[in-house]
């Protein structure tokens, strides 16, 4: 998808530089969900949703250029056969939890920002949700760098 960036990487690994460009904006992303718990705890509620709603978006499209066609050109195929290698645990369990993460994310700013969600299925504990949010999304991107450990340093070591 990515195929007019060059094919080297330019973080020293064997990664391509899609990946390399991946890894740097999500930890740039999980720099932006710190900085936007910070405004809500500082009570500044629409910076926080913008900061917030900013980065899922941007993941959103991360995951449509890059995380997604890798996994399903490197990871779908030998799905099946091969869960037990390293390389495509990481990679299944990064994308289960990134899902999640991403769908309770557009959930959260569908409740917050319109009135489309019914009075009951709306949350209540505004607090407990957004909490549980940045917590899974902190441990999908230490899953995040897990995969780029297992597909771009250990096979190359």
């Amino acid at each position: 998808m990515l195929s007019f960036f060059p094919i080297q990487g330019f973080l020293g690994t064997g990664a391509t530089f899609a990946a390399d460009l991946n890894l740097v904006v999500q930890i740039i992303m999980g720099t932006g969900l710190i900085v936007g718990w910070f405004l809500a705890k500082r009570q500044r509620y629409r910076a926080h949703g913008i900061c917030q709603t900013s980065v899922l978006f941007l993941n959103l499209l991360m995951t449509g250029l890059v995380m997604w066609p890798s996994f399903q050109q490197q990871v779908k195929p030998a799905l099946t056969k091969a869960l037990h290698n390293r390389y495509y645990e990481a990679a299944t369990i990064h994308a289960v939890f990134g899902t999640v993460a991403e769908l309770l994310g557009l959930y959260i700013v569908v409740v917050a920002g319109t009135n489309v969600i019914p009075q009951s299925l709306r949350f209540k504990r505004w607090k407990l949700w957004m909490r549980a949010e940045l917590v899974l999304w902190m441990i999908v991107l230490g899953m995040g760098f897990g995969t780029y450990y297992a597909w771009y340093i250990a096979p190359f070591r």
